[in-house]
């Protein structure tokens, strides 16, 4: 195999790799950098962090900031991204 077909599939795609982010302090790992709110829960629930479906998903920014990511919103992951999924009926 020479470095080309190790890099690059044949259709000319770039290959992704796998990031791992963090939801309610565990460990998620996501097969590429780009991700609907509702494939990160759905993730996480498949990986043993114990959420929900319907739990409200926020990206953790600088300084402690919550930003709230719908099940249709696509977020940009890197390592170390850090998320918090919350029950419904949570008002924390």
């Amino acid at each position: 195999m020479d470095i080309r077909t190790r890099t690059q599939p044949v259709d000319g795609a770039a290959q992704t790799k796998p990031v791992t982010i963090t939801i309610n302090g565990r460990s998620v790992t996501m097969p590429d950098h780009k991700a609907t709110g509702a494939e990160i829960k759905a993730a996480a629930i498949a990986q043993g962090v114990p959420i929900q479906p319907d739990f409200s998903l926020f990206e953790v920014k600088g300084q402690g900031q919550l930003k709230p990511v719908g099940d249709a919103d696509t977020v940009t992951l890197h390592d170390k991204s850090e998320f918090r999924a919350v029950a419904p009926d949570d008002n924390s």
